[in-house]
């Protein structure tokens, strides 16, 4: 017995969950963002490897074993035990399982267009590969995930879609602790707030600043987490709060433009359309009554 598997029953895995167990669904007769599914695959065979490409979201958690994921381009990444690998929607890659006899996986799928607005909103990497590590809570959640979805009439499946959800929220909030540290973790929120806090919009270098941080340290640190820059994480702000005042208030596109901090009307105009595609002023007659 490896290793990794000792690990794993430890974990109070039983040798009863290293079978192919799972189970299918579809919420819409779109497969691209109907599929649901979730469950345990054992591959205890040789080494070989699959070349697939989702139309839907994909993904499992390495329970035990090793192996390799390759993106389009041919670039590796290693794959262990207690990573997340995502199968990202139309997104070619393969996967290579290592023959040690002991690879378990608990896999889950929903909707592709769900993916992307989780992704957007920073509630799931881009990152194909991440690293929440191994965890008996997590454990309990797949073996629960499955039971529910095995268990539960069709009218539960828009309940288990929301819990799929939640599970890949939670593998890469995970991912976050290991990677960052919850004291780094809280920088980063504070700093988000200080960035996006008007009529301040305190600049990157501010923030940095009133953080103790260097500023390259800083800005690695926060694009790790937020998968922007700061200065382009705060350029949304700007613009998003420029859509209040352009609705809310009678405000001028130049007194608009310095209090989100455009040099003037014209460099506010071209952002703005560059985000939404419109010019503020049409914005401006389009939802107003």
């Amino acid at each position: 017995m490896s290793y990794l598997v000792q690990e794993v029953f430890a974990m109070g895995i039983s040798q009863s969950y290293f079978k192919n167990d799972s189970v299918y669904g579809n919420l819409s007769r779109n497969p691209r963002n109907g599929t649901i599914g979730c469950g345990f695959l054992f591959k205890p065979d040789a080494s070989y490897s699959q070349s697939l490409c989702f139309e839907h979201y994909g993904a499992f958690y390495l329970l035990s074993g090793k192996g390799m994921y390759r993106d389009e381009s041919g670039r590796e990444t290693p794959v262990y035990a207690g990573d997340y690998v995502q199968r990202l929607p139309d997104v070619p890659h393969s996967t290579t399982v290592y023959p040690t006899g002991d690879w378990l996986e608990f896999f889950i799928c929903f909707g592709a267009e769900t993916y992307e607005h989780l992704a957007d909103l920073n509630l799931l990497s881009r990152e194909p590969v991440i690293h929440p590590g191994l965890s008996t809570i997590l454990f309990k959640k797949c073996a629960y995930l499955l039971e529910y979805m095995k268990n539960g009439s069709g009218d539960r499946q828009p309940f288990l879609y929301l819990q799929l959800q939640e599970f890949a929220m939670e593998l890469y909030q995970h991912s976050l602790h290991k990677q960052m540290g919850l004291g780094v973790q809280r920088l980063m929120q504070k700093a988000s707030e200080l960035l996006c806090t008007p009529p301040e919009f305190k600049s990157p270098h501010e923030v940095a600043a009133l953080l103790d941080m260097g500023y390259e340290n800083f800005r690695k640190k926060f694009k790790a987490y937020f998968h922007d820059s700061p200065s382009v994480y705060q350029l949304n702000a700007r613009i998003n709060y420029s859509k209040t005042l352009l609705l809310d208030t009678k405000k001028s596109l130049n007194e608009i433009a310095l209090l989100c901090h455009f040099s003037d009307a014209f460099a506010y105009s071209k952002a703005f359309k560059k985000y939404y595609g419109i010019a503020p002023s049409l914005f401006r007659q389009m939802y107003l009554p």
